[in-house]
């Protein structure tokens, strides 16, 4: 591998008590995009009555993370157990632990955030980042300014006006609750229900499945075993704290792993399922009813993807999101030095003649990757002093990483000013009725991750 900034993850190894950050909560409906073929915000179309579903009492459908949340699961994760005390995630750890909180914060504006803690120690950190991010400037004006929250001119509810951020002291390893966490869905009587993927580390613990293998050329790629002893419990101590009822499947993978629109469809790379580190001689039919049982999929895109260079072996979310019924954006790297060049190129070939479960066809629309040089530069002049701890093979630069919440648009801005306006101009392009914010996450991406990687949706009912 060159030298080159990833679109991938790639993370190295090294109810006891509640409180919460005390606001009046802000009402804020999720949907209401006027660009119906572009933005997947109308619950009429996106959610299948109980009428219309299969007698099977088994039958549940996952909304499009477009449709209304009712609130936002996060973990106060990067603990030294995972990314250890020195080197590159060593001193990277209280960046992402901030990035976490700048986050939560932006996120409350809109939605409340429940945020797993491991102690007191993390929660004293957590309550003390969250009274410094609110603090941080949102730039007025409609000029991109880098390092500053950018909406494009927006004006956002104060954060003291927003949702509750709520701080739950429960064990973590890492941060990545897209992957730790439950995938919540609606049941046949529009219940609460959530699906457990049986997380096992990105394919690193043993399923005790027929055939399972440990992939070893991630070692030889120099990826190290995570610490996952606590994230293994965080879906069921989620589905016990909400009541959700609890979905068993014999899949194994992640909820970075799938991308759905509502309707039926979702997009999967091979690479991350078909996978004998986590699901040893399943093939896509057997995967495909199974995800129709417990997510109400009727088709899977599927897109080759990558093993063994990141630790998730290529999960969609960093290459393609919808962002209506049938739009898809991806990310697109034209550079052919870069070790995505291949892969985001193969996925647009898939991509532009693909159709929906319908027989409709996507419509794809690119995200360009910013440019390595001057995001490495922007970076490490914001964070280090003297010393970088960039990590050029590990850092995940792509814009496709977004997350929906109530109303607004979550999303990254890296370093390279033109590809952050770019990006932000056409995410906004797409869900004209949201408010698009851009914030700094140089320490999750640092850590291989995006804001979409850190967030896991509770799904609700306006």
């Amino acid at each position: 591998m060159n030298n080159r900034t990833r679109l991938n993850r790639r993370v190295f190894l090294k109810r006891t008590g509640v409180t919460m950050v005390a606001f009046s909560a802000i009402a804020c409906g999720g949907g209401g995009d006027s660009n119906a073929s572009e933005n997947n915000n109308d619950d009429s179309e996106t959610f299948v009555e109980p009428d219309q579903a299969s007698e099977d009492a088994s039958f549940y459908q996952m909304p499009d993370e477009g449709e209304h949340h009712s609130l936002t699961w996060m973990a106060y994760g990067a603990t030294e157990a995972a990314w250890g005390t020195t080197g590159t995630y060593g001193n990277s750890r209280s960046i992402a632990r901030k990035d976490l909180i700048r986050i939560a914060a932006n996120l409350s504006r809109f939605e409340p955030v429940n945020m797993l803690v491991s102690n007191s120690s993390d929660l004293a950190e957590a309550e003390a980042y969250f009274e410094e991010v609110k603090t941080e400037i949102v730039n007025p004006s409609s000029t991109f300014i880098a390092g500053q929250v950018y909406t494009g001119g927006e004006e956002l509810p104060a954060i003291e006006a927003g949702g509750v951020v709520q701080f739950i002291v429960q064990p973590v390893d890492d941060l990545w609750m897209r992957d730790t966490g439950p995938v919540f869905v609606w049941d046949a009587d529009n219940s609460l229900a959530g699906v457990n993927f049986n997380f096992n580390g990105w394919g690193q613990e043993d399923t005790g499945a027929a055939g399972w293998t440990k992939d070893p050329q991630k070692a030889a790629n120099g990826i190290v075993d995570q610490t996952v002893t606590n994230d293994q419990q965080v879906a069921d101590f989620i589905l016990n704290y909400t009541g959700a009822t609890p979905v068993s499947t014999w899949l194994v993978m992640e909820g970075g792993g799938i991308e759905v629109n509502g309707l039926g469809t979702a997009i999967c790379t091979e690479s991350s399922i078909l996978n004998d580190n986590r699901n040893p001689g399943a093939t896509k039919a057997e995967v495909e009813e199974e995800l129709e049982r417990i997510l109400g999929v009727r088709k899977v895109i599927w897109l080759e993807g990558i093993k063994a260079i990141e630790i998730t072996d290529g999960h969609v979310d960093f290459y393609a999101r919808f962002v209506g019924p049938t739009t898809v954006v991806y990310a697109l790297d034209n550079d052919p030095e870069s070790p995505d060049n291949e892969v985001t190129l193969a996925n647009q070939e898939v991509l532009n003649s693909a159709t929906d479960a319908d027989g409709t066809p996507i419509t794809p629309i690119p995200l360009h990757t910013p440019d390595f040089l001057a995001v490495q530069e922007a970076v490490e002049s914001r964070n280090w002093d003297g010393t970088s701890y960039f990590d050029s093979s590990a850092f995940a630069a792509g814009y496709v990483g977004f997350y929906l919440a109530n109303s607004c648009v979550l999303m990254s801005q890296f370093g390279d000013d033109e590809a952050d306006q770019a990006a932000f101009d056409e995410v906004q392009r797409l869900f004209p009725n949201r408010i698009v914010i851009q914030i700094t996450t140089d320490g999750v991406a640092n850590g291989g991750g995006s804001i979409h990687c850190a967030t896991q949706q509770q799904i609700g009912q306006e």
